[in-house]
């Protein structure tokens, strides 16, 4: 028995457990006002999710009630569990399980650098303890995070093994609840996104898996409004349409709008009244084209028959995957000046048929390429300015 008043005695240097305490500098960790003073995660250097959990509900809910958008991603490993069977077959120098260690630890290290170089003004990266990362910040609008969580995943892919695939949620003031008395609040709706964005990354993950398609892909859902709640209001917090040669995988919430079964996409509704095409790929593979249009301000596409019977009504919606479609050019609008119209998602047609003739005349009429390309944008400028008008 130790006398009375005696000391511990220190750890010896030597000690095999010594080393595997990492040495705490909460410069390192990667934190910007949030959660200031937690632990970190052993393997990763991210916060821990006990300390994460404990103090990320406050930030949470003053952030929103301020006015703030609040981004909150979850990503996961692809098949770690393949990658450690494979090491641990074919590597003699590294058994599998340290094969996993080295995967998460370097994954917490490229997160850590990343995370550092964020604007952001409050935010924090965690882990639940596993093989994940949670990501939270305070934000301006929507497509600035998925931008930079896509900028996050495209890193770890160049640094790991493995690919890892993201689920994210963009909350605004019009998500809290509407009753905020007392009774911890904060915490069960912090544990409503964390399970909304959890529940996404699962089902988005099983889609990809039955459909044979790659990993480190980058889901999209909302967070659930109150029941009293109108539709959403607040557009800051939805991701515009795909563009261009991009693929955008949401998850679609059924929409009942009359007669017709709809699917709510979180994402702004196109303007004016044609819609906007886009390649719709189901979970199980299949594809079918279907016309986006604006319920509200945000995106709806139609059911499709087949589908209208499997999807509950008070289920958490289906996994998809949006690609655009380029609209069919009008007769003899050159290349350029069409990739052009794509990129701004202006529509053409908006312009009268002798103003068309007189920008195309100018078009391809230009003396040099330089002319050429400010002709160009100007046609930009006067079919954005129609279509505003």
């Amino acid at each position: 028995m130790d006398t009375p008043g005696t000391p511990c005695p220190k750890a010896s240097v030597t000690d095999a457990l010594a080393h595997s305490v990492p040495l705490f500098d909460p410069a390192q960790l990667p934190l910007r006002n949030w959660c200031a003073g937690s632990r970190e995660d052993p393997l990763t250097g991210l916060v821990t999710f006990p300390d994460f959990h404990s103090n990320i509900p406050r930030a949470l809910a003053a952030a929103l009630t301020d006015g703030a958008l609040v981004g909150l991603a979850i990503g996961d490993v692809d098949g770690l569990k393949d990658h450690v069977e494979r090491a641990n077959a074919t590597d003699p120098t590294c058994y599998g399980h340290l094969a996993g260690n080295r995967v998460m630890a370097r994954l917490g290290a490229v997160t850590r650098t990343w995370f550092h170089t964020q604007p952001w003004e409050h935010g924090c990266a965690a882990t639940f303890g596993g093989d994940e990362v949670i990501i939270a910040a305070a934000l301006d609008d929507a497509a600035a995070f998925h931008r930079a969580v896509a900028e996050l995943r495209d890193r770890l892919a160049d640094e790991l093994p493995v690919r890892v695939s993201f689920a994210l949620t963009v909350a605004s003031s019009e998500h809290l609840p509407a009753e905020r008395g007392p009774g911890g609040w904060k915490h069960h709706f912090t544990d409503s996104l964390l399970a909304t964005t959890d529940r996404l990354l699962f089902a988005s993950k099983a889609a990809r898996r039955a459909s044979g398609g790659e990993g480190g892909i980058i889901a999209v859902t909302q967070p659930p409004l109150p029941v009293s709640t109108a539709p959403t209001r607040d557009h800051r917090s939805l991701l515009p349409l795909p563009a261009g040669v991009e693929t955008l995988h949401v998850l679609a919430r059924p929409l009942g709008a009359g007669t017709r079964s709809m699917l709510l996409l979180p994402c702004a509704g196109p303007a004016g009244l044609r819609g906007k095409r886009l390649r719709v790929t189901f979970p199980d593979g299949r594809g079918r084209t279907a016309v986006a249009v604006s319920v509200h301000g945000q995106a709806a596409i139609s059911v499709p028959a087949e589908t209208t019977a499997t999807i509950a009504p008070d289920g958490p919606g289906i996994p998809l995957a949006l690609q655009p479609i380029r609209e069919r050019a009008a007769h003899g609008v050159p290349d350029d000046l069409a990739a052009a119209l794509e990129r701004a998602e202006l529509d053409w047609s908006v312009l009268p048929a002798h103003e068309q003739a007189q920008m195309l005349h100018l078009i391809t009429e230009s003396a040099t390429a330089d002319i050429r390309t400010a002709r160009i944008t100007a046609v930009i400028d006067a079919v954005a300015t129609r279509t505003r008008s």
